[in-house]
C-alpha cells in the first residue's frame, strides 16, 4: 500500500481481503499513519508555542529584515520560520484597502465623517451625497476600468495574478497530507482585483456564488474540496482553490428580493455613473479624501439643499450590495446577515489547531475585525497572526492597536521594512515586495516566473474586449 494512504482506505482494504495476515498488516499500517501524524501535530505545536515562551521577542519590538540580510532572533521572523508557518498551518490571508492603493482611492476618514454628518439637515444631506460620490468615483466606477482590463488597471491586475500564481504554487508543493490544500483570502475591498486576477490565471476558487448563468450567494458554497481523477488508472490528486471572501460586499454583488446575485458586467454600477455624472455639478466639490472634514463639508454645504439629480444618485446608490464605509454599515438586512456570517466564518478559521493569518494593507481601524484577531490570538496560542505593515509609520501605528497585554501569547509579529541606510529610500512593503522578499523565497526549488503567462493572457484579454 503507498504510505500516503488513509484509515478510510486501510479499512477498505480489511474488508475486501478479510484475511487474518492482511488484517495485522493492516493494524500495523494504520498504526505507524497515525503516530506520524501525532509526532507531525506535536512538532507543529510545539513550534507555535515558541512564542509564549519568556525568550520570544515581544510583538512591539518585532521586525523583518528583507531576504539576504542577516537575520537575528531580536528581528522575529526569518524566511525559514515563515515557511514552516506556511507550509504547516490552515493559511488564511486578511487583505485591505493598503493593497490596491495605486488604483483605488483609499478611504480615510469618511467612515468617521458620514456617521458625524447625519442626514436631519439639507446641509448634512448635500454634504453627504458629495461623500458618497467621492467614494464611488474612486472606489466603484474604477471597477469598470478594471473588469474590462484597461491599460490604467493592467499594473494592479499583475501584481494580484503574481500573488495568486505563488500562492497558488506554494499550496500544490505542500509538503503536508494532513492539510488540504486551500488557502482563505478574507478581504474588506469591493472590488473586483482577486475575480479579475484569478479568472485571467484559471485558478480554481469558491466565492460563494453558485450557479453560472445567474450566480446567487450561497455560503455553503465555501471550503468545497475539489480532486482531479485520471481517467485510465482513477489516481486522485487535490487540486489547489482560494476561498474568496469579500467581507465588505463587492461592486458585484446586486440584491434581488431576498437573494444577492453576481452582476458579471457591473451593470448596476454603470446605471449609478450615469447618475453620478449628472448629479456631480450639483454636489460639493472634493479633490482628495484630505478634504473630508465634517465642519469644513457642512460650511460648503450652508445654505443649500440636495438637488432632484443628486436625489436620483443617492438613491441608486443605496442600491449596492456594499457595506458602507460608516457606523450604520448596512443598507439592508439580507446584507447585515451576510456580514456577520462572513465575520463568523473569520473568527472560526482563527480558532483552528495551527492556523496563521497573513494580513497585508489593512490597518485594523475596523473595530469588528480588530476584535476577532485580538480575541482569536489570546485564546488559540497555535494561531499565529502576520502583518506586513506596509511602511515603517504604517508599523507604529499598528502597533499601538496590539498592546503587550492583550497579546499575552506572544503570536503577533508585526513587520515593517527595514531601516533605509543613508540616502537609500524606503522599500515599502507593496504586494509585489511581499511576493518577492518574502512569499517566493519560501518555496525551495525554483519559481518559474508567471509574469509572460499574465502579460500574454492580459493581450489576449484586451484584444477579446476590443473585438
Amino acid at each position: 500500500m503507498p504510505s500516503g494512504s488513509t484509515p478510510r482506505e486501510l479499512r477498505i482494504l480489511t474488508v475486501s481481503r478479510a484475511t487474518p495476515s492482511t488484517h495485522l498488516l493492516a493494524r500495523a499500517i494504520l498504526a505507524i499513519a497515525t503516530t506520524e501524524r501525532q509526532k507531525s501535530l506535536q512538532k507543529t505545536s510545539r513550534f507555535y508555542n515558541q512564542g509564549s515562551m519568556s525568550d520570544a521577542p515581544k510583538p512591539s519590538e518585532l521586525r523583518v529584515s528583507p531576504p539576504g540580510a542577516p537575520v537575528s532572533p531580536a528581528d522575529g521572523l526569518s524566511i525559514e520560520r515563515l515557511r514552516t508557518i506556511v507550509q504547516d498551518s490552515h493559511l488564511s490571508f486578511l487583505i485591505g484597502a493598503g493593497t490596491p492603493a495605486d488604483f483605488f482611492e483609499q478611504l480615510g476618514p469618511i467612515e468617521a465623517v458620514l456617521t458625524e454628518l447625519g442626514s436631519e439637515t439639507d446641509e448634512a444631506r448635500l454634504a453627504r451625497a458629495s461623500v458618497q460620490g467621492f467614494f464611488f468615483e474612486k472606489v466603484l466606477a474604477p471597477n469598470v476600468l478594471l473588469m474590462a482590463k484597461d491599460a490604467s488597471a493592467q499594473p494592479l491586475i499583475k501584481s494580484y495574478a503574481r500573488f495568486v500564481a505563488l500562492l497558488n504554487r506554494i499550496l500544490l508543493k505542500r509538503r503536508s497530507t494532513i492539510l488540504s490544500k486551500q488557502a482563505n483570502l478574507f478581504t474588506t475591498n469591493v472590488d473586483m482585483a482577486f475575480e479579475v486576477a484569478l479568472e485571467l490565471l484559471e485558478i480554481d476558487v469558491n466565492d460563494g456564488f453558485a450557479g453560472k448563468i445567474n450566480p446567487r450567494l450561497d455560503l455553503g458554497e465555501f471550503s468545497t474540496l475539489r480532486f482531479r481523477q485520471g481517467t485510465r488508472f482513477e489516481y486522485r490528486s487535490e487540486i489547489p482553490v482560494m476561498n474568496l471572501f469579500k467581507i465588505h460586499g463587492s461592486a458585484a454583488w446586486r440584491q434581488k428580493t431576498e437573494d444577492i446575485y453576481f452582476d458579471h458586467r457591473l451593470e448596476l454600477v454603470q446605471e449609478i455613473k450615469v447618475k453620478f455624472e449628472t448629479a456631480k455639478t450639483d454636489l460639493l466639490p472634493i479633490a482628495s479624501r484630505d478634504d473630508i472634514i465634517t465642519a469644513d463639508l457642512l460650511a460648503a454645504a450652508s445654505g443649500h439643499a440636495p438637488t432632484a439629480a443628486v436625489g436620483d444618485f443617492t438613491d441608486a446608490y443605496d442600491q449596492l450590495s456594499i457595506v458602507n464605509p460608516e457606523k450604520t454599515k448596512f443598507a439592508s438586512t439580507v446584507l447585515n446577515k451576510t456580514y456577520y456570517e462572513l465575520l463568523r466564518r473569520l473568527a472560526n478559521e482563527l480558532e483552528k489547531e495551527n492556523c496563521a493569518l497573513i494580513a497585508h494593507g489593512f490597518s485594523f481601524r475596523d473595530e469588528h475585525l480588530l476584535d476577532i484577531v485580538l480575541r482569536a490570538a489570546a485564546t488559540n496560542p497555535t494561531l499565529q497572526v502576520i502583518i506586513f505593515c506596509h511602511s515603517r509609520k504604517a508599523f507604529g501605528e499598528t502597533k499601538a492597536l496590539f498592546p503587550e497585554e492583550k497579546v499575552k501569547n506572544g503570536n503577533v509579529l508585526l513587520v515593517q521594512p527595514r531601516e533605509p541606510d543613508g540616502e537609500e529610500e524606503e522599500r515599502l512593503i507593496s504586494l509585489d515586495v511581499l511576493v518577492d522578499d518574502y512569499l517566493a523565497p519560501i518555496l525551495t526549488e525554483p519559481v518559474p516566473s508567471a509574469d509572460h503567462i499574465i502579460e500574454l493572457k492580459l493581450s489576449e484579454s484586451s484584444g477579446d474586449e476590443h473585438a
